[in-house]
């Protein structure tokens, strides 16, 4: 006799108003059989990809899907590419089929983490005898493959301007965090899901889930041994990175780091390669499902802002010293003090560093890197400095304005 059985999962995606957002996970399973309607347990899940991702590079579709790992392996197949609508044949006992699809779908997701924020509500029907199954899927995402590919070729432009190869665990997650940062707003308000690495790298605009999605992407396209997280934070659900840096696990939280208001180019470290103790300060997360974070090597970069690096160097404006200009050894840690300024919206060019002077009514001022040569350059209040072209970039209050470096 041939049977009947319809799975719903539904994720529902809670966006909150306030300065994180994202993801709380409730999944309702009902299964209707015949005229009964029974409750089931739940699952979990997300994600995309489609421009030659790891997970596409290492999913093949079985050709015969005869236990749950194969049915895993189509499943995952499937995700990887985000279809939409696909079936698989199983041929097999039957009599544990429920279980064995809530595995299958649960290990395929769990396989790459990018593709697993990405994946939205799931509708399953499968009819079965004995010894066989037709499982016929309805899958959404919060992505799509021509957002995918889009995504894939600005990670790939992005990477092509780098020479991963000759950067450190250390400045590729620095450049992952400052990139994000820079160039997004925290904002619900996208055309795209802004739960959606797309809405980040395409829009500028997302919620703390497209931060650390898109940040997963980069991190694994720089060769960053990375995870997804979802956990909690005073306001409700959140989700952050892990990344391994020299062996040792971190936490990095992309959204935390980018100040609210926007600040442009302004980029805070509060929340950069955190361990397990300072991470769980405020946030919370099931830390059996993740490696432990136990190194305090990077603390040094928590009262970091605004920086520039130069050799050895960062430049940048003190937090825990009322924002006064210091430099910290990469290395070492060891920090003191470059000139006794308020300085934010730090950029440099060669040995010299530029600034909003707080110090002096914000104006566009430099410095050279040992402090010497202290100069303002215009007297009146600046932000958001950057460089391009050999031109210095700066907002007034006129708007855009650009001098000679």
């Amino acid at each position: 006799m041939l049977k009947r059985i319809t799975i719903l999962v539904i994720l529902l995606v809670f966006a909150k108003p306030a300065y994180d957002v994202a993801k709380d996970f409730l999944e309702t399973n009902t299964i209707t059989v015949d005229e009964a309607v029974l409750p089931v347990t739940t699952g979990q899940i997300t994600k995309d990809a489609q421009i030659t991702t790891q997970s596409e590079q290492l999913a093949t579709l079985p050709t015969e899907v005869t236990s749950v790992e194969q049915m895993a392996d189509a499943f995952y197949y499937y995700f990887s590419r985000f279809e939409t609508n696909f079936t698989i044949e199983y041929k097999g006992s039957t009599a544990d089929i429920e279980r064995m699809l809530t595995r299958a779908t649960e290990d395929a997701a769990k396989r790459d983490t990018y593709i697993e924020g990405h994946l939205s509500n799931r509708e399953m029907e499968y009819e079965y005898r004995k010894m066989d199954a037709t499982i016929r899927v309805k899958q959404s995402y919060l992505t799509n493959p021509s957002q995918e590919q889009s995504v894939g070729g600005l990670v790939e432009s992005i990477v092509a301007t780098l020479q991963p190869e000759q950067m450190t665990d250390f400045e590729k997650v620095k450049f992952v965090n400052d990139y994000i940062v820079q160039n997004t707003m925290y904002s619900e308000d996208s055309v795209t899901s802004s739960h959606s690495a797309y809405a980040v790298a395409y829009e500028g605009k997302g919620v703390c889930q497209g931060y650390a999605l898109f940040a997963q992407r980069l991190l694994q396209a720089l060769g960053m041994e990375s995870m997804y997280v979802v956990g909690e934070v005073y306001t409700g659900g959140h989700a952050w990175n892990l990344v391994k840096v020299d062996g040792e696990w971190y936490h990095l939280d992309t959204t935390w780091n980018d100040p609210v208001p926007d600040r442009g180019n302004g980029v805070q470290y509060d929340y950069f390669l955190l361990n397990d103790a300072d991470m769980g300060i405020d946030h919370t997360w099931q830390a059996v499902d993740y490696p432990k974070a136990t190194s305090t090597k990077y603390r040094y970069m928590h009262v970091v802002q605004d920086s520039y690096e130069k050799d050895h160097y960062i430049y940048f404006s003190n937090t825990a010293d009322n924002n006064k200009l210091y430099k910290v050894h990469k290395d070492t840690g060891e920090s003191e003090r470059v000139a006794d300024v308020r300085a934010l919206f730090i950029v440099g060019a060669g040995d010299w560093l530029y600034f909003s002077n707080y110090s002096n009514g914000a104006y566009l001022s430099k410095v050279r890197l040992d402090g010497t040569e202290l100069t303002t350059l215009h007297k009146e209040e600046v932000n958001n400095l950057f460089i391009e072209e050999n031109m210095l970039y700066f907002t007034t209050a006129d708007g855009l304005k650009k001098a000679d470096l």
